[in-house]
């Protein structure tokens, strides 16, 4: 699967907003894509002030990626669609999507990090297939690193 990265809009966040997931994580916080709508050129806003990406395969909205900067460090969240989630698909979805970032936002630092709560022991379980490494917990938070 080749995934399509393309920049949030308000057809994406309102599909995203009712995405239901069933174990640990019910939802995905979208109303900051709401909150910050530029009308006049329709770009959104994500958390945190990051760029999201609706993430689609053969135009069916699959996924989202969100690409922070703290500093000079990107830090990535993201979230499969729940029809997708536990399909096998997150380590292809997840180094595309981190490869995206790369390629997109010329980043050349030597690692890029996400933070995923402790309960979420199937989200972080993706993360180590991937490469992730455990850099930090605190706060019921795991900060983790991929190094590239």
């Amino acid at each position: 699967m080749n995934y399509k990265f393309v920049p949030m809009n308000t057809d994406y966040a309102n599909i995203i907003y009712n995405w239901v997931y069933s174990g640990y994580m019910e939802k995905i916080f979208m109303q900051p894509y709401f909150d910050n709508f530029n009308e006049l050129t329709g770009e959104m806003e994500g958390p945190g002030g990051c760029d999201g990406y609706a993430v689609l395969n053969k135009d069916e909205l699959v996924g989202l990626f969100e690409y922070y900067f703290k500093g000079e460090i990107m830090e990535i969240g993201l979230a499969l669609s729940p029809d997708y989630v536990g399909k096998g698909l997150s380590k292809k979805f997840i180094m595309q999507g981190v490869n995206f970032g790369i390629t997109n936002f010329n980043y050349k630092k030597d690692y890029i990090k996400l933070s995923v709560e402790e309960d979420n022991h199937a989200a972080f379980k993706a993360y180590l297939k991937v490469g992730f490494k455990e850099n930090n917990r605190s706060d019921n938070e795991i900060e983790m690193r991929l190094y590239l």
